[in-house]
């Protein structure tokens, strides 16, 4: 079998590739940014990035994370990354709870809607809720803007993303060229979600879905 630094190199590898290959006139959407990994190869690429994640500390982390990018020198401007502190689904929602470990476990990066769908292999001794809002990427991502790729790694609710970023599929021009997502079992069904479900949608917009890990990449 495969060890698990094989499975992440398979898995963002990848992704690596897929950010460095937007257009420069062209956007990349990070739908569950964790601390950033990926949104700092789009900052120092000069790509426009919209990064959303729900955490405080997340976003803690990813603000250190520019700080620490502008100052070594890698990248010239901070302009074309746009952070959002919320989550994303297939409604707008003023005020949704989503559930980490408590602070005395650690992991502050990991959570869900769900206690159940939190990707951490010990189950945490007491949970912290943390409330942000929930947005639609149709409702927050400029008409004017054409898409490269969007990257959704969401504990399980990769679904209701896909759901609320149907506008941006039907798009005749400027549309995403590659959706990238994750899909583990446990996590998908945990969520209450069907495997697959994601897949066969894009694949009704005439993407072409790949295998990359436990990711997906589709492309159009």
């Amino acid at each position: 079998g495969k060890d698990d630094k094989q499975v992440f190199n398979e898995n963002n590898g990848g992704l690596y590739h897929q950010i460095l290959d937007v257009d420069q006139d062209e956007i990349f959407i990070d739908v569950g940014a964790n601390i950033g990994q990926m949104a700092m190869v789009g900052l120092v690429s000069e790509v426009t990035t919209f990064a959303f994640d729900p955490l405080e500390y997340d976003i803690m982390k990813i603000c250190s994370g520019v700080i620490e990018t502008v100052k070594r020198g890698h990248t010239q401007t901070i302009e074309n990354l746009y952070l959002f502190r919320a989550l994303v689904g297939n409604e707008s929602q003023s005020n949704v709870s989503i559930t980490r470990p408590d602070d005395a476990f650690g992991k502050f990066e990991q959570a869900s809607l769900f206690t159940n769908t939190i990707g951490v292999a010990r189950k945490p001794k007491s949970y912290v809720k943390e409330y942000v809002p929930m947005i639609k990427l149709d409702e927050v991502i400029p008409p004017s803007l054409p898409i490269g790729l969007v990257k959704i790694d969401v504990q399980g609710f990769e679904w209701p993303v896909v759901q609320g970023m149907k506008g941006l599929l039907e798009r005749k021009v400027g549309y995403p060229r590659i959706v990238h997502y994750e899909e583990q079992r446990r996590v998908t069904l945990g969520a209450g979600f069907k495997l697959g479900t994601v897949q066969r949608f894009l694949e009704g917009y005439n993407y072409t879905c790949t295998y990359l890990g436990n990711d997906i990449s589709c492309k159009k």
